[in-house]
């Protein structure tokens, strides 16, 4: 037994159904469908015919729906339109997608600002950037065109295959000019609020070894387990934070952010690298600008830190 036994045999006629009874009209059916105005009135004839009901009253000059008619368009208007929404989807071109996974301040605040100029230079495919909140993924496992990976294992990632150092990553702490009325020394960190994106303080405690502070830290410490909200929580005159000044030069420029004075640029444990698991042209094509970028980068934080006298004696710059 047939799953649809009350269908009428010819589906056709359904189709030329609901053709007239959207244009309402005999003479605008026959010519939509490309066919004479009495072939039109047979299908509706044989239609009725077959559902033993009357679909259309018959008028001097014009025709209106019965009930029954208005029920049949009502259900063949909306599945007429959903088939045509899913036709129309299946002859839309899929687009290839590049896929970028970051660690997640990287792509915020690199890859993010850059989307617009990547969907422009490659308009045929769909941009996707996942941030990678696990530290040191497993390269076997990843499926994606680029990777970029921020590590303070190095031997992890060091000269394996399909791995490029990006950069190192330039340390100092940085505040919002609400926080004081005049500049900040750097024997003043001792005694402000501090601000941290981890919660064993790394940063500031790598940071703090190098500088050769003498004295007692006094500051509170609040912990944001996150980059981009100490950064947030610094902007908005809550504190200091130790950050890598690549990812805030924006800030640093406008100087929305400040470097106490007489500072010293450090190193941190960590290091950018970009894996490519299967090399492709356009793959290769945006590591590139990412070397290049980070070139730039680094070249206008030199031109900041001879503007602003922040020294460089102990990072490569």
């Amino acid at each position: 037994m047939s799953p649809y036994s009350y269908l009428p045999y010819s589906h056709n006629a359904l189709k030329v159904f609901e053709v007239v009874a959207r244009v309402m009209s005999f003479t605008k059916a026959a010519d939509e469908l490309n066919v004479t105005q009495s072939a039109v009135s047979r299908q509706i004839k044989q239609l009725e015919d077959e559902l033993s009901s009357s679909l259309i009253l018959r008028k001097h000059r014009a025709f209106e729906l019965t009930p029954r008619g208005q029920e049949l368009f009502a259900v063949l208007r909306q599945n007429y339109h959903n088939l045509d929404l899913l036709l129309a989807q299946w002859k839309v071109p899929v687009k290839k997608r590049i896929v970028i996974k970051s660690a997640l301040s990287f792509a915020t605040r690199v890859l993010m600002p850059n989307v617009a100029m990547l969907n422009e230079r490659y308009p045929e495919h769909e941009i996707v950037i996942i941030p990678a909140i696990e530290e040191d993924p497993d390269l076997a496992v990843e499926d994606c065109d680029l990777l970029i990976i921020n590590s303070k294992n190095r031997e992890r990632y060091l000269n394996k295959a399909g791995i490029t150092v990006l950069r190192e990553e330039y340390m100092a702490p940085v505040y919002a000019e609400l926080l004081a009325e005049k500049s900040i020394e750097i024997h003043d960190l001792l005694e402000m609020p501090h601000l941290h994106a981890t919660l064993d303080h790394q940063d500031w405690k790598f940071w703090l070894k190098n500088a050769n502070l003498k004295g007692v830290k006094q500051g509170r410490d609040t912990v944001f387990y996150s980059l981009d909200l100490a950064l947030s929580a610094c902007l908005s005159g809550q504190g200091v934070t130790v950050t890598d000044l690549l990812l805030v030069l924006p800030e640093l420029n406008r100087q929305f952010l400040k470097c106490p004075e007489r500072i010293s640029l450090q190193h941190s444990e960590w290091q950018y690298f970009c894996y490519q698991k299967n090399p492709s042209p356009i793959a290769n094509e945006i590591l590139e600008w990412l070397q290049a970028q980070t070139e730039q980068d680094v070249a206008q934080l030199k031109m900041l830190c001879d503007k602003f006298k922040w020294s460089t004696q102990e990072v490569l710059i």
